[in-house]
């Protein structure tokens, strides 16, 4: 006959149900004060200690087709003796479920008593899944007393207890299933975690994740990250408990700001400072993309609206001057601090007010058109002149290689003409550079991977690797903002044709960046080449406004 293992399977199973009742009840410390401990395998399966009482819960989880019988709840073992006449007569033991539970009335404290299955009650039993306080209105006391007596007869507990008492004190809970469990136990989780500490936890991975925890302390079968104290018999204390969960909450919360994707790609969420008026792909005709893109404001009343483009400006600081990590962290006793330092890095910007200017709507403006995620670096160039990108990030794509942009951003306030030149030399030397050489170990240092969509870009950072190699794979912006002649502060100063001569001009300073680039260097033909074109009424009046809005509360 083949060996079967049923049996073994049967009892672990019933062994984890017991696990997962123990670990429910000890959550339950967590909503009543009135709980003091909970005890494993110490007087019943589980006991619970509250101020004035204790609760022995047996754990009974006997498969069978129909539901409990009193005859199997009352049922004892027997051993056959021969009498002095020589007949047999059986000799009944004091063994049944109700003696063990009766038997644990031992203690100082008054004793309550419960019987978890995940097998229901006949109608006999009905009247113990009814709490104790709702019973005075419940007939079936009466029949069900008779019926334990004529089982149990004078039997007591050691504190002198009938069946009498145990009746009234006890109740039968039946939890069909341990997937019942995890649903209350995680329901629980969820709702102290908030409303007890403050902590919005993951509901598809947290709750579990604590419960799982419990369940190895209360089995003991390893050890975990988070060890919940307990006696050598397994008593947790409230105090401990609440301590762990505590600290387990407090971990939950920490590694979801390190796991935390702060970089919303909901367009519907990124709210773009300028508007796009021109997009032109088809000035040149290199192997490398070259692409003009014309930025512009609005008016409000007829008013070149400042006052927007400074509230954008201050919208998007924090992700400019924030690390991903404290954009995430939103906790009480972190608060302060990123407040601080953001506020520090908000001042010191101030005394660079052009570049912020330049950086953060090149930001808005590649955020907004890409969902892109930014790793917030920039690569400098030790040539005293502060010559970096400024914007750096990663546009995820679909269905092909994601791609790096690296960013160059500038307000001129000189001459346009003289100060193309300059660009494009820096733009050279930066390329040339050992910053830009060492690109991959600054980028991948810097950028939390933790807090930035699933993406490929390491493909390109690995040690040994080239731009050559992966010219499709890079992206580089210019933002040029600068001050026009075509526009004016009030519309009505303004031809009716403006937008037509405005794009002519983003045209032209686009063709002469471009061509003075390859002209430098026929290298260049071969770069992804997007330029952010943004012409402005009044660069003195933009800066005016975005330093009040900035030193405003």
């Amino acid at each position: 006959m083949a060996k079967s293992d049923s049996g073994g399977i049967g009892a672990k199973k019933g062994f984890l149900y017991q696990d997962y009742v123990a670990a429910l009840n000890a959550l339950y410390m967590l909503l009543n004060k009135s709980i003091k401990e909970i005890r494993c395998e110490v007087s019943d399966d589980i006991d619970v200690v509250y101020d004035d009482y204790v609760e022995y819960v047996q754990v009974k989880t006997t498969k069978a087709e129909k539901a409990w019988q009193i005859g199997e709840f009352t049922k004892t073992s027997y051993k056959e003796k021969q009498t002095k006449t020589g007949k047999k007569k059986k000799e009944y033991g004091s063994d049944s479920i109700l003696h063990k539970s009766l038997d644990c009335d031992k203690e100082s404290l008054p004793a309550r008593f419960r019987i978890v299955t995940p097998r229901d009650i006949c109608a006999n039993l009905s009247y113990l899944k009814v709490p104790l306080k709702e019973r005075k209105s419940i007939d079936g006391r009466c029949k069900i007393l008779k019926s334990l007596r004529n089982r149990l007869k004078n039997y007591r507990s050691p504190n002198n207890n009938d069946v009498e008492y145990w009746l009234d004190n006890a109740v039968w809970e039946v939890i069909p299933s341990i997937e019942q469990m995890c649903l209350e136990a995680n329901k629980i989780i969820m709702t102290v975690a908030y409303e007890h500490f403050g902590i919005h936890v993951n509901p598809t991975r947290d709750p579990q994740r604590i419960l799982n925890d419990l369940l190895v302390n209360i089995i003991e079968k390893s050890a975990t990250s988070i060890v919940l104290r307990s006696e050598e018999n397994k008593i947790y204390n409230r105090t401990d408990f609440i301590d762990w969960f505590r600290r387990e909450v407090m971990h939950c919360a920490e590694s979801a700001r390190q796991h935390l994707k702060v970089y919303t790609t909901d367009r519907s969420k990124l709210e773009a400072i300028l508007d796009e008026f021109l997009i032109d792909d088809e000035i040149f005709s290199f192997s490398g993309e070259k692409s003009c893109r014309g930025l512009k404001g609005s008016y409000h009343r007829k008013k070149y609206n400042y006052i927007n483009i400074s509230k954008g400006i201050r919208r998007w600081l924090p992700e400019v001057l924030l690390r991903p990590n404290e954009l995430a962290d939103q906790s009480p006793e972190n608060l302060e601090a990123i407040i601080k330092r953001y506020a520090k890095a908000k001042a010191q910007s101030l005394s660079e007010i052009d570049s912020l200017i330049a950086n953060v709507l090149l930001h808005s403006t590649i955020r907004t058109s890409y969902g892109s995620q930014p790793v917030a670096a920039s690569l400098y160039v030790d040539d005293g002149k502060a010559t970096c990108f400024d914007n750096i990030h990663i546009i995820v794509h679909d269905h092909a290689p994601d791609i790096l942009l690296m960013g160059f951003s500038h307000l001129i306030i000189d001459n346009v003409k003289t100060t193309l030149e300059k660009i494009t030399d820096e733009f050279d030397h930066l390329l040339e550079s050992d910053a830009f050489s060492n690109r991959n170990e600054k980028i991948l240092e810097d950028k939390e991977d933790g807090y930035l969509l699933k993406h490929d870009v390491d493909d390109i950072l690995k040690a040994n690797t080239s731009l050559d190699e992966n010219l499709d794979r890079f992206l580089f912006a210019f933002f040029l903002g600068y001050e026009t002649n075509i526009l004016k502060c009030s519309e009505s100063d303004m031809v009716g044709d403006y937008l037509i001569d405005l794009k002519d001009e983003v045209r032209f300073h686009f063709q002469r960046l471009i061509e003075k680039l390859i002209k430098k260097d026929s290298y260049f033909e071969d770069l992804h080449l997007h330029v952010y074109i943004y012409p402005i009424p009044s660069v003195s009046a933009l800066k005016q406004t975005v330093r009040g809005e900035m030193e405003g509360p």
